[in-house]
């Protein structure tokens, strides 16, 4: 998930024309009003990994991205080690057959 303020770099030109579905549990609280999310085809690459997936673009989030389980940390193995200073991330790509 992205801030909309992202699309324009990606080369999307309006965030509404993606595949729209409600926010849900991620901002705001209870009665919170609801707000829209829209999916658009990416690339998204890390390291020397390109990983093509539906991301959701949000004008109402409070950061940058979210990565979530879908999209991206199925694609990958994840190893925080917090033992070191600095802290350290490992990722290492699922491939699959």
């Amino acid at each position: 998930m992205f801030h909309s303020d992202l699309c324009k770099p990606l080369g999307i030109r309006k965030v509404e024309e993606g595949i729209p579905e409600p926010l849900k549990g991620i901002i705001g609280g209870r009665g919170a009003p609801a707000s829209m999310m829209y999916f658009h085809r990416v690339k998204i690459l890390i390291g020397t990994e390109c990983v093509e997936t539906m991301a959701s673009f949000c004008s109402d989030l409070a950061v940058a991205a979210i990565l979530g389980r879908r999209g991206f940390f199925e694609n990958f193995t994840v190893k925080f080690d917090c033992s070191v200073h600095p802290p350290m991330l490992e990722l290492e790509r699922i491939h699959r057959g």
